[in-house]
C-alpha cells in the first residue's frame, strides 16, 4: 500500500462511521472537501475535512479537530451509560429498551473514537516510514 493510500483509507472509514450515526450529516463540497455536521444532545458543530487527497499533517490536524468537537459536544472517549439508581420499583421492558438503545449509541460513538485513534496511529507510522525512506 502506498503512503498516499493510508490517509485516504482511514479518512473514508472515519467518514463512513460518522455518517452511519444519527445526528451526523455530511456534504461533499465542489472542491472535494467534506463538510461534516455533528449534532448531539441539542448542540451542533461543523467541521470541514480536506477530502481524500489530504496529506499527513492536514489529516492529523483534522482528526484533532474531530476529537475536540466530539469532546465539546459531550461525547467522551470510553464513555459508558450511567447505571440506573436503585429503586424499589420494578424495571419495565421500556426502561430496559431505552437503556439498551443508549448503550448501543454510546458504543457506536466509542467505535468512532477508536477509529480516529487508530487512524492517527497509522498516520504516525506511515509518516515515520516515509521519513526513514527519504533519509536512507
Amino acid at each position: 500500500m502506498s503512503s498516499s493510500e493510508t490517509p485516504d483509507r482511514w479518512f473514508r472509514k472515519v467518514v463512513e462511521q460518522l455518517n452511519s450515526l444519527n445526528g451526523v450529516g455530511h456534504d461533499v463540497l465542489k472542491d472535494g472537501r467534506v463538510a461534516v455536521e455533528i449534532s448531539y444532545g441539542g448542540d451542533s458543530r461543523k467541521v470541514v475535512l480536506a477530502g481524500p487527497a489530504g496529506d499527513f499533517r492536514a489529516r492529523k490536524i483534522e482528526y484533532g479537530q474531530l476529537r475536540e468537537i466530539l469532546t465539546e459536544l459531550g461525547i467522551k472517549e470510553g464513555q459508558k451509560a450511567a447505571a440506573a439508581r436503585r429503586s424499589r420499583k420494578p424495571v419495565t421492558p421500556d426502561m430496559l429498551a431505552a437503556r439498551a438503545k443508549q448503550q448501543k449509541e454510546l458504543d457506536a460513538w466509542n467505535e468512532v473514537w477508536r477509529t480516529i485513534r487508530r487512524a492517527e496511529e497509522s498516520l504516525d507510522v506511515e509518516y515515520e516510514i516515509t521519513q526513514m525512506i527519504d533519509y536512507y
